[in-house]
């Protein structure tokens, strides 16, 4: 018989690579092709997952991902990896299911078709990582065999570098003697407390809390995982599975390990924000060795490396030298004009970047064209894009496969574009056949996608604003503990006992001439008691103030009679709105807040476009290009939209009109 030794050396590692699960493959930088296969600094995603795990040791890897629309371009990304490595190489399958939409669902299907022997590596394909993975199986085999019951080992990162996104971040607390989970939360982000639960420090001696690891959503698993997932169809992520063994481990018997490190490089791109992030960390060569001079795919060099400004660029690339770009990455094929200024880019093959062009945190793929004058911040361009002469792309742009843009225009924040028109839920055309000239240029070819609230995020950070200093008082709400159908029906009583009792005050405040202080105190008194959110205060406070202008005791019942109240109310409480309007985002809030007060109360539609003006142009509580953006990708898709856009055209033609006469005369005045 061959020693114990022997045996433990023979296992095979095998790791599951979760890909295009359901729960990320809408990412607005993935259009037309995988997330998983989407260049980061010229390099697919997926490439920086399997150099990681075969630079371990891992033997076999799973990729596993829905059948529709993108398996093939999978399988086949997959099937070149393994032809590149050859037979010594990691080796990689691809698993497909047209019923998957989350990482319970994959895990379930997985373990109907037993393709998993033994303990094994839980990653996502979107994971640059350089962590020691036969040392992390290792531990895990410890602990299993000093505790029975533990069946996961999470992997976290304890430092200061690490991300604030809140996919990608944790709040724990564990047993600081053994390592076992106690307690994991994504942390709020309109909260600076931490909330404990009681019963940990009556059952366990000795914690360790870290109210923000770093969660690159890496574990190891035994055999047992899969089946809990099977068993229990209301976990239908990693979370959930966690939340699940800590809530019944008297009634499963496991538990779970954590395995906090604080060296080494693991992140996750879950978000446009964390592209970036990681991008610059990989071309700062924090991943090493996962260097940007070096191909994942051959391990050749493939780059000329400059380390005075950390400048990488293909040999065939027209790139100078003496440019003074830094942290910039140029492929094969492309040229870059001496006067270009590009900082923390990258540039992919065969891509034209002319004259006087500036680049900042710009992203850039293949056989892209950008022409003189041009100002890229913080975007992300597709394959193919052209942009024309003196076009600008506002922070957090995104620009599909074969977007044409300009000339001379300006692309507002977070704004995500494609070269066909987006299809709703009813497959019909949601928008005109034919580009709009304002949004794309006179010899553009874009439509707009609205983007959800998380991804606007991006184009927000780094000027976000504490909008009262009573939200870093807000704690997290212990309703959480609660039955989910009544914490829901709870939760609607307290919204709607706030909206009446926020309503009566500015009613009275309106009445009273109140100070916007005292109001903005009495607001945020009852936000805090009833553990609103900062969404819900500016909605409400928004309804609130036009509400309040009206006299319902009045005989006189007529428009200009209501109109006068409304105009009276917005005058008075102008300072209290922009108390809460700091950022574009707040503004659509605002607009959205109109337009389903509308929805509810149609006497309002006759006053929509005054009050559209009042805040537009008296107070100037809302940018003309927040105001057109919105109306443009349809406001918030109340059945009242239609009577609503109706009744304000005529105000957002004169408002295009103002904004394209000022251009004119920017650029008269700049000649």
């Amino acid at each position: 018989m061959a020693p114990q030794a022997d045996l433990h050396e023979e296992q095979i590692l095998q790791a599951v690579i979760l890909s295009d699960c359901g729960e990320d493959c809408d990412q607005p930088i993935a259009q037309g092709i995988p997330k998983v296969l989407v260049p980061l600094v010229n390099t697919p995603l997926l490439d920086y997952t399997l150099d990681w795990l075969e630079r371990s040791g891992v033997d076999e890897a799973i990729v596993y991902c829905r059948a529709q629309p993108y398996a093939d371009k999978i399988r086949q990304h997959c099937q070149s990896f393994t032809v590149r490595h050859g037979v010594r190489g990691l080796k990689v399958s691809v698993v497909a299911s047209e019923d998957c939409h989350s990482v319970g669902d994959a895990m379930r299907d997985l373990y109907a078709k037993s393709l998993l022997k033994d303990d094994f590596f839980l990653v996502h394909g979107d994971v640059v990582a350089t962590l020691d993975l036969r040392a992390l199986m290792l531990k895990h085999k410890e602990c299993r065999t000093a505790d029975k019951s533990v069946i996961m080992t999470c992997v976290y990162l304890n430092g200061d570098n690490k991300s604030e996104e809140k996919e990608t971040t944790a709040t724990l607390i564990t047993n600081a003697t053994t390592g076992k989970l106690l307690y994991h939360k994504r942390p709020s982000t309109n909260s600076a407390k931490l909330s404990i639960p009681t019963e940990l420090f009556q059952s366990n001696g000795d914690l360790q809390v870290l109210p923000a690891a770093h969660d690159p959503s890496i574990a190891v698993c035994s055999e047992v995982v899969p089946s809990l997932f099977s068993d229990n169809f209301d976990y239908g992520n990693q979370d959930s599975l966690i939340r699940g063994v800590i809530e019944q481990e008297e009634l499963l018997g496991y538990t779970i390990h954590c395995e906090i490190l604080d060296s080494g490089y693991a992140s996750r791109v879950t978000s446009f924000t964390a592209y970036e992030r990681v991008s610059g960390e990989v071309i700062r060569r924090m991943a090493y060795p996962m260097v940007s001079e070096e191909s994942l795919t051959s391990h050749r060099i493939r780059y000329t490396y400059d380390a005075f400004t950390n400048n990488y660029w293909e040999p065939s690339a027209k790139f100078h030298k003496g440019s003074g770009a830094t942290n910039v990455v140029v492929g094969a094929g492309s040229e870059v004009s001496m006067t270009a200024k590009l900082q923390l880019s990258v540039v992919g093959d065969h891509c034209t970047v002319e004259d006087n062009v500036k680049a900042r945190s710009a992203f850039i793929t293949n056989n892209v064209l950008i022409k003189a004058g041009c100002d890229l911040d913080h975007c992300f361009l597709g394959d193919n894009v052209t942009l024309e002469e003196n076009v600008i792309l506002s922070p957090g742009c995104i620009l599909g496969k074969g977007v044409i843009l300009g000339p001379n225009i300006t692309v507002p924040r977070a704004t995500c574009l494609v070269t066909t028109p987006p299809i709703d839920e009813f497959e019909q055309q949601s928008i005109s056949q034919e580009p709009d000239p304002l949004v794309c240029g006179t010899k553009g070819n874009a439509y707009i996608v609205v983007q959800e609230e998380d991804e606007l995020d991006f184009a927000e950070q780094g000027s976000d604003i504490d909008l009262v200093e009573e939200e870093e008082e807000e704690e997290d709400s212990e309703d959480e503990m609660l039955d989910s159908a009544h914490m829901s029906d709870e939760d609607e009583h307290r919204e709607n006992e706030f909206k009446r009792e926020l309503t009566e005050s500015l009613t009275n405040a309106l009445r009273e001439s109140s100070a916007a202080e005292n109001v903005v105190l009495e607001i945020n008194a009852s936000r805090h008691a009833y553990n609103m959110s900062m969404e819900d205060v500016l909605i409400t406070v928004t309804q609130g103030i036009v509400r309040a202008g009206e006299d319902k005791t009045s005989k006189d019942q007529s428009i200009e009679n209501l109109w006068y109240g409304v105009k009276l109310s917005i005058t008075t409480f102008t300072d209290v709105l922009r108390n809460y309007v700091r950022k574009d985002r707040d503004q659509i809030l605002v607009l959205n807040a109109i337009e389903m007060l509308l929805n509810d109360s149609m006497e309002y539609l006759p006053l929509a476009q005054k009050i559209l003006f009042e805040l537009n142009q008296t107070h100037e509580i809302l940018d003309d290009d927040v105001v057109i953006h919105w109306f443009k990708r349809g406001g918030a898709a109340t059945p009242c939209f239609p009577g609503l856009k109706k009744a304000i055209t005529r105000f957002l033609e004169w408002l295009e009109q103002e904004d394209s006469d000022e251009g004119e005369d920017d650029s008269g005045d700049s000649n």
